[in-house]
């Protein structure tokens, strides 16, 4: 009786600057049945076309170039709506509050255990199944 999910509703987009986490990402969620694309900065992610396509973005909040804060901000500003959940591993204060401001539908700490990855990203999946 499920509805079917649309190929891309089930994407999960890396933002990610460090090769062997992002390797780990993609391996772990592959074997969860998601789709994932990787891209090695916040510059890579908005240039191409993707950003307007459905999924939950996995973004670094420290990346070469612009930061995933940044990135966020201006996907919000030119009114692409996706979830997005925030990964870091130079948490510091305020970061979290500033991650929740930006609608963040997870802020989470390196090193991430898988599960904890996994059930951010089913939860913020179910926000793009949901409307």
């Amino acid at each position: 009786m499920g509805h079917t999910v649309t190929p891309e509703a089930n994407t999960v987009y890396v933002v990610e600057d460090d090769t062997s986490l992002c390797n780990a990402v993609r391996r772990l969620l592959r074997s969860a049945q998601y789709r994932v694309l990787t891209f090695a900065s916040a510059e890579e992610f908005y240039r191409s076309d993707i950003k307007s396509s459905p999924g939950c973005l996995l973004l670094d909040i420290r990346l070469p170039g612009i930061s995933g804060f940044e990135l966020q901000e201006r996907l919000i500003a030119s009114g692409v709506r996706m979830p997005v959940i925030f990964i870091t591993g130079q948490d510091r204060a305020g970061m979290e509050e500033h991650a929740m401001r930006l609608g963040a539908s997870a802020y989470l700490r390196k090193p991430v255990d898988e599960e904890t990855l996994l059930g951010a990203i089913g939860l913020a999946m179910k926000s793009l199944t949901n409307g």
